[in-house]
Protein backbone atom coordinates (compact mmCIF):
# COMPACT_ATOMS: atom_id res chain seq x y z
CA UNK A 1 0.00 0.00 0.00
CA UNK A 2 1.42 3.41 -0.96
CA UNK A 3 1.87 6.36 1.39
CA UNK A 4 -0.83 8.23 -0.51
CA UNK A 5 -3.36 5.42 -0.15
CA UNK A 6 -2.60 5.20 3.57
CA UNK A 7 -3.19 8.94 3.87
CA UNK A 8 -6.53 8.52 2.18
CA UNK A 9 -7.47 5.73 4.60
CA UNK A 10 -6.76 7.77 7.73
CA UNK A 11 -5.42 11.27 7.25
CA UNK A 12 -3.10 12.69 9.92
CA UNK A 13 -4.93 14.66 12.60
CA UNK A 14 -3.26 17.01 15.02
CA UNK A 15 -4.06 18.01 18.58
CA UNK A 16 -6.53 20.69 17.48
CA UNK A 17 -8.34 18.28 15.17
CA UNK A 18 -8.78 15.81 18.02
CA UNK A 19 -9.96 18.54 20.37
CA UNK A 20 -12.72 19.32 17.89
CA UNK A 21 -13.62 15.65 17.35
CA UNK A 22 -13.77 14.78 21.04
CA UNK A 23 -15.75 17.91 21.84
CA UNK A 24 -18.24 17.17 19.05
CA UNK A 25 -18.71 13.66 20.44
CA UNK A 26 -19.51 14.99 23.90
CA UNK A 27 -16.30 14.20 25.79
CA UNK A 28 -16.19 16.38 28.93
CA UNK A 29 -13.92 19.42 28.72
CA UNK A 30 -11.55 18.13 31.41
CA UNK A 31 -10.77 15.03 29.34
CA UNK A 32 -10.49 16.68 25.93
CA UNK A 33 -6.96 18.12 26.08
CA UNK A 34 -5.20 15.17 27.75
CA UNK A 35 -6.78 12.66 25.40
CA UNK A 36 -6.41 14.82 22.29
CA UNK A 37 -2.66 14.79 22.92
CA UNK A 38 -2.63 10.99 23.29
CA UNK A 39 -4.79 10.50 20.20
CA UNK A 40 -2.70 12.84 18.05
CA UNK A 41 0.50 11.01 18.99
CA UNK A 42 -0.91 7.48 18.76
CA UNK A 43 -3.06 7.44 15.63
CA UNK A 44 -1.09 7.12 12.39
CA UNK A 45 -2.30 6.63 8.79
CA UNK A 46 -1.63 2.89 9.10
CA UNK A 47 -2.98 2.38 12.63
CA UNK A 48 -6.03 0.52 11.33
CA UNK A 49 -6.38 -1.82 8.40
CA UNK A 50 -9.27 0.27 7.02
CA UNK A 51 -8.33 3.69 8.39
CA UNK A 52 -11.27 6.00 9.07
CA UNK A 53 -13.69 3.17 8.35
CA UNK A 54 -12.33 1.44 11.46
CA UNK A 55 -12.06 4.67 13.42
CA UNK A 56 -15.73 5.51 12.85
CA UNK A 57 -16.68 2.34 14.77
CA UNK A 58 -13.71 2.25 17.16
CA UNK A 59 -14.13 5.76 18.54
CA UNK A 60 -17.80 5.52 19.62
CA UNK A 61 -17.11 2.10 21.12
CA UNK A 62 -14.30 3.29 23.38
CA UNK A 63 -16.16 6.49 24.28
CA UNK A 64 -19.13 4.46 25.45
CA UNK A 65 -17.10 1.82 27.29
CA UNK A 66 -15.00 4.42 29.13
CA UNK A 67 -17.89 6.74 30.02
CA UNK A 68 -16.56 9.32 27.58
CA UNK A 69 -12.92 8.76 28.55
CA UNK A 70 -13.59 9.45 32.23
CA UNK A 71 -13.01 5.87 33.41
CA UNK A 72 -10.26 3.40 32.59
CA UNK A 73 -11.25 0.79 35.17
CA UNK A 74 -14.52 -1.09 35.28
CA UNK A 75 -17.22 0.27 37.56
CA UNK A 76 -18.67 -2.66 39.51
CA UNK A 77 -20.81 -0.58 41.85
CA UNK A 78 -23.92 -2.69 41.25
CA UNK A 79 -27.07 -3.11 43.25
CA UNK A 80 -28.08 -6.75 43.83
CA UNK A 81 -30.82 -6.48 41.25
CA UNK A 82 -28.53 -4.94 38.64
CA UNK A 83 -25.88 -7.58 39.29
CA UNK A 84 -28.23 -10.44 38.47
CA UNK A 85 -29.78 -8.59 35.53
CA UNK A 86 -26.39 -7.78 34.01
CA UNK A 87 -24.52 -11.05 34.55
CA UNK A 88 -27.29 -13.59 34.93
CA UNK A 89 -28.26 -15.94 37.74
CA UNK A 90 -25.91 -18.62 36.40
CA UNK A 91 -22.92 -16.41 37.24
CA UNK A 92 -24.15 -14.65 40.37
CA UNK A 93 -26.95 -16.00 42.52
CA UNK A 94 -29.52 -13.83 44.24
CA UNK A 95 -27.98 -14.66 47.61
CA UNK A 96 -24.49 -13.71 46.41
CA UNK A 97 -25.82 -10.50 44.91
CA UNK A 98 -27.50 -9.55 48.18
CA UNK A 99 -24.27 -10.21 50.05
CA UNK A 100 -21.97 -8.10 47.85
CA UNK A 101 -24.19 -5.61 45.99
CA UNK A 102 -24.87 -1.99 46.91
CA UNK A 103 -27.97 -1.59 49.07
CA UNK A 104 -28.88 2.07 49.40
CA UNK A 105 -27.05 3.57 52.39
CA UNK A 106 -26.96 0.26 54.25
CA UNK A 107 -24.22 -1.52 52.31
CA UNK A 108 -21.57 -0.43 49.83
CA UNK A 109 -20.81 -2.67 46.88
CA UNK A 110 -17.89 -5.03 47.48
CA UNK A 111 -16.46 -4.51 44.01
CA UNK A 112 -13.53 -6.88 44.52
CA UNK A 113 -15.86 -9.69 45.56
CA UNK A 114 -18.21 -8.89 42.69
CA UNK A 115 -15.39 -9.17 40.15
CA UNK A 116 -14.20 -12.46 41.57
CA UNK A 117 -17.73 -13.89 41.45
CA UNK A 118 -18.80 -12.77 37.97
CA UNK A 119 -15.41 -13.29 36.30
CA UNK A 120 -14.31 -16.31 38.31
CA UNK A 121 -15.30 -19.93 38.70
CA UNK A 122 -15.88 -22.26 35.79
CA UNK A 123 -17.25 -19.47 33.59
CA UNK A 124 -14.23 -17.26 34.12
CA UNK A 125 -11.86 -20.16 33.53
CA UNK A 126 -13.50 -21.13 30.26
CA UNK A 127 -14.22 -17.68 28.83
CA UNK A 128 -11.51 -15.44 30.28
CA UNK A 129 -8.64 -17.72 31.21
CA UNK A 130 -8.98 -16.75 34.87
CA UNK A 131 -7.35 -19.68 36.60
CA UNK A 132 -6.29 -18.39 40.03
CA UNK A 133 -8.29 -17.10 43.01
CA UNK A 134 -8.56 -13.34 42.68
CA UNK A 135 -8.07 -13.28 38.90
CA UNK A 136 -11.53 -11.78 38.44
CA UNK A 137 -10.49 -8.63 40.28
CA UNK A 138 -6.89 -8.55 39.09
CA UNK A 139 -7.97 -8.78 35.46
CA UNK A 140 -11.19 -6.77 35.67
CA UNK A 141 -12.14 -4.51 32.78
CA UNK A 142 -9.51 -1.87 32.08
CA UNK A 143 -8.69 0.55 29.31
CA UNK A 144 -11.15 2.45 27.11
CA UNK A 145 -12.53 -0.79 25.68
CA UNK A 146 -12.58 -2.66 29.02
CA UNK A 147 -10.20 -5.53 28.27
CA UNK A 148 -11.14 -8.27 30.73
CA UNK A 149 -9.61 -11.57 31.86
CA UNK A 150 -6.14 -13.05 32.21
CA UNK A 151 -6.14 -14.57 28.72
CA UNK A 152 -7.09 -11.28 27.09
CA UNK A 153 -4.47 -9.36 29.05
CA UNK A 154 -1.87 -11.90 27.97
CA UNK A 155 -2.96 -11.85 24.32
CA UNK A 156 -3.06 -8.06 24.02
CA UNK A 157 0.18 -7.75 25.96
CA UNK A 158 1.86 -10.01 23.42
CA UNK A 159 0.47 -7.90 20.58
CA UNK A 160 1.81 -4.61 21.96
CA UNK A 161 4.99 -5.99 23.52
CA UNK A 162 4.00 -5.23 27.11
CA UNK A 163 3.66 -7.56 30.08
CA UNK A 164 0.03 -6.73 30.78
CA UNK A 165 -0.50 -10.05 32.54
CA UNK A 166 2.28 -9.24 34.99
CA UNK A 167 1.58 -5.49 35.23
CA UNK A 168 -2.18 -5.16 34.63
CA UNK A 169 -2.27 -1.55 35.85
CA UNK A 170 -0.57 -0.50 32.61
CA UNK A 171 -4.05 -0.65 31.09
CA UNK A 172 -5.08 2.20 33.38
CA UNK A 173 -2.50 4.54 31.83
CA UNK A 174 -3.94 6.41 28.81
CA UNK A 175 -1.14 5.84 26.30
CA UNK A 176 -0.68 2.13 27.02
CA UNK A 177 -4.45 1.73 27.28
CA UNK A 178 -5.13 3.26 23.86
CA UNK A 179 -2.40 1.21 22.18
CA UNK A 180 -3.80 -1.94 23.78
CA UNK A 181 -7.34 -1.14 22.65
CA UNK A 182 -6.17 -0.60 19.08
CA UNK A 183 -4.34 -3.93 19.15
CA UNK A 184 -7.42 -5.69 20.57
CA UNK A 185 -9.61 -4.12 17.87
CA UNK A 186 -7.36 -5.11 14.99
CA UNK A 187 -7.10 -8.62 16.43
CA UNK A 188 -10.80 -9.17 17.15
CA UNK A 189 -12.84 -6.96 14.80
CA UNK A 190 -12.58 -8.17 11.18
CA UNK A 191 -12.97 -5.68 8.35
CA UNK A 192 -16.16 -7.47 7.32
CA UNK A 193 -17.79 -6.40 10.60
CA UNK A 194 -17.17 -2.67 10.15
CA UNK A 195 -20.36 -0.67 9.97
CA UNK A 196 -22.31 -3.47 11.69
CA UNK A 197 -22.79 -1.80 15.08
CA UNK A 198 -24.83 -4.64 16.57
CA UNK A 199 -22.26 -7.27 15.65
CA UNK A 200 -19.43 -5.13 17.01
CA UNK A 201 -21.36 -4.53 20.22
CA UNK A 202 -21.76 -8.28 20.73
CA UNK A 203 -18.06 -8.85 20.06
CA UNK A 204 -17.05 -6.13 22.53
CA UNK A 205 -19.29 -6.94 25.48
CA UNK A 206 -21.02 -10.20 24.67
CA UNK A 207 -24.46 -8.64 24.15
CA UNK A 208 -26.24 -5.51 23.02
CA UNK A 209 -26.15 -3.51 26.25
CA UNK A 210 -25.56 0.13 25.32
CA UNK A 211 -26.35 -0.43 21.64
CA UNK A 212 -28.56 2.67 21.28
CA UNK A 213 -25.95 4.87 22.94
CA UNK A 214 -23.18 3.55 20.68
CA UNK A 215 -25.33 4.06 17.58
CA UNK A 216 -25.96 7.68 18.58
CA UNK A 217 -22.24 8.20 19.24
CA UNK A 218 -21.40 6.62 15.89
CA UNK A 219 -23.44 9.27 14.09
CA UNK A 220 -21.60 12.02 15.98
CA UNK A 221 -18.21 10.41 15.41
CA UNK A 222 -18.72 9.99 11.66
CA UNK A 223 -19.74 13.63 11.29
CA UNK A 224 -16.83 14.86 13.44
CA UNK A 225 -14.24 12.75 11.58
CA UNK A 226 -15.51 13.98 8.22
CA UNK A 227 -15.42 17.61 9.41
CA UNK A 228 -11.86 17.18 10.71
CA UNK A 229 -10.28 15.25 7.88
CA UNK A 230 -6.71 16.27 8.59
Amino acid sequence: MTDESLRNLMPPRNFTDWLCILGACGVPAAQQSPWAAVFAETFKPNTFSRGDEDLADFLPTILHESAMLTRLEENLNYTPEALVATFGAARVSSAQAQAVGRISDKQVADQKAIANIVYGGAWGHKNLGNTLPGDGWTFRGRGPIQITGRANYRRVGDLVGQNLEGIPDLLSQPRFALEACIAWWEDRIPDSMLGETTSIRKRVNGGTIGLAEVQALTNKARAALEANHG
